[in-house]
C-alpha cells in the first residue's frame, strides 16, 4: 500500500502576514476609539464645572445683592463688588443705649460673630445707624411671641433707642480673578467658590441702571453667557 502524502503544518508567510496587519488594524482602532473617549470625558468634565460655575455663582450673586441697597449696601466697580453680605435678621425686644445692648429675637445663615459681624439698625421711620458686634450672650427673659432665638448682643456703642430691626452682616467682596468666583472678607484672601474656568475676559458689566456679568468659558467649550444681576438704583 502507497501511504498518503500529507501538507507540512504550520500557517504559510501571506497568512500571518495578514494577520499581523488584521491585528495592528484592530489594535489602531481601539486606540484611537480610547483617545476619542478620552477627549469627550474630558469635554463633558469642562463643560459640567462651567455649568456648575455659572449656576453657583449666579445664585451666589444674586441672593447677596437681593438683600441689600445699591449705593448703601453694594457697590460694583470693573474689578469688584463690595458689599454688606447679610447673614440674618433680629427683632429687637429691648435695648439699652447706656449699656450698648440689645435683646433681640434672631434667625439667620448663622450664629452672630462679634470677631467679624457688625449691626445695621434701622428704626421705624426708616432711619439706619451701624454698630460693631463686640459680644453675644443669652438674654434674661424671652422676647415675647419670638420664632427665633432670643440673644443679647453687645455693641461698641449705644444705638438709636427707638430701633427695631437689627440686620446681622459682615463686609466682604466678590472677584472675578483667577478664572473663577472668589469671595473675599475683610483683609483676608480671595477664596474660590467656583472651578476656575472663566478666561480674562469675564467680568463684571456695570451700567447707569443695571449690574451684570459677562462669563467667558477658558477653553472656549461654551458661548458667552451674560446675565442680570441687579439694578443699580432702588426699586
Amino acid at each position: 500500500m502507497v501511504a498518503e502524502r500529507r501538507a507540512p503544518a504550520g500557517a504559510s508567510l501571506p497568512e500571518a502576514i495578514v494577520a499581523l496587519l488584521v491585528g495592528l488594524l484592530v489594535l489602531q482602532l481601539g486606540l484611537a476609539t480610547l483617545a476619542r473617549l478620552r477627549s469627550a470625558q474630558a469635554d463633558f468634565s469642562v463643560r459640567t464645572d462651567e455649568l456648575v460655575a455659572l449656576r453657583v455663582g449666579r445664585h451666589v450673586l444674586r441672593r447677596e445683592l437681593r438683600h441689600g441697597l445699591p449705593g448703601r449696601d453694594w457697590s460694583a466697580d470693573a474689578d469688584s463688588l463690595s458689599l454688606r453680605a447679610f447673614r440674618g435678621t433680629a427683632i429687637v425686644c429691648a435695648s439699652d443705649s447706656t449699656a450698648a445692648e440689645l435683646v433681640v429675637s434672631y434667625r439667620g445663615e448663622r450664629a452672630p460673630d462679634p470677631s467679624k459681624d457688625s449691626v445695621l439698625l434701622v428704626t421705624p421711620d426708616g432711619l439706619s445707624a451701624v454698630r460693631a458686634l463686640v459680644g453675644t450672650g443669652v438674654a434674661p427673659t424671652p422676647c415675647p411671641g419670638s420664632a427665633g432665638s432670643t440673644a443679647r448682643w453687645r455693641l461698641d456703642r449705644g444705638g438709636p433707642p427707638s430701633a427695631v430691626v437689627a440686620r446681622l452682616f459682615e463686609r466682604g467682596s466678590y472677584h472675578l480673578s483667577g478664572a473663577a468666583l472668589r469671595y473675599r472678607r475683610g483683609t483676608s484672601g480671595r477664596q474660590p467658590l467656583t472651578p476656575e474656568v472663566w478666561s480674562t475676559a469675564t467680568a463684571w458689566e456695570v451700567s447707569a441702571d443695571r449690574l451684570a456679568v459677562g462669563l467667558v468659558s477658558s477653553a472656549g467649550s461654551s458661548r458667552p453667557w451674560s446675565g442680570f444681576l441687579a439694578w443699580m438704583t432702588p426699586e
